[in-house]
């Protein structure tokens, strides 16, 4: 069977997503988030359940857990958007702004964001709310959406950092 394109992918996500169900989704992240969930199978079936009364749709676990991963890499890519140097932006709008060679470029470098053109991130703060925490990159980041840590935390961060394979059996390895 040959391999779906981008476009194929995002139609049939369409089909099983509305933008309704999409939303109503991320309310429920948002919710999750702020108490402290970790997104568990547990907590996608628990989502299910709660997207039959808004959506009058039912969805099945794997179903919420696999479209929280492609939002997450759709807020991804947006927020490397929105900070790839050389792009303006139009707050009326929610796009960027950028002369045309430049957006030809980035979109051949990076597809699948050539749909932030015209449409931007709809929900973006709540994006942000739900997947700054699970996109900070390298060895010492911590994003501004956690809570400060505190020195303790800050002394384990950075000890993990600089002794990467201290004390660490390969079982306790595979976790992270």
């Amino acid at each position: 069977m040959p391999r779906k394109t981008q476009a194929e992918d995002e139609a049939e996500d369409k089909l099983i997503w509305p933008p309704l169900h999409a939303h109503q989704l991320l309310i429920l992240l948002e919710d999750f988030v702020t108490h402290g969930a970790i997104f568990n199978i547990k907590d996608f079936k628990v989502m299910a359940v709660k997207l039959l009364g808004p959506c009058a749709k039912r969805y099945r676990p794997t179903q919420v857990k696999s479209k929280y991963h492609r939002m997450r890499n759709i807020y991804g890519k947006f927020k490397k958007l929105i900070n790839h140097t050389g792009f303006g932006w139009d707050f009326d709008n929610n796009t960027p702004m950028c002369d045309t060679d430049v957006w030809d470029d980035y979109c051949k470098a990076n597809p699948g964001v050539s749909k932030f053109k015209y449409v931007g991130l709809p929900d973006y703060e709540m994006h942000k709310n739900v997947f700054e925490k699970s996109n900070a990159t390298g060895g010492l980041s911590y994003s501004s959406a956690k809570p400060p840590c505190d020195v303790d935390d800050e002394a384990d961060i950075e000890d993990m950092f600089l002794h990467p394979d201290n004390g660490l059996s390969d079982d306790h390895e595979e976790a992270f």
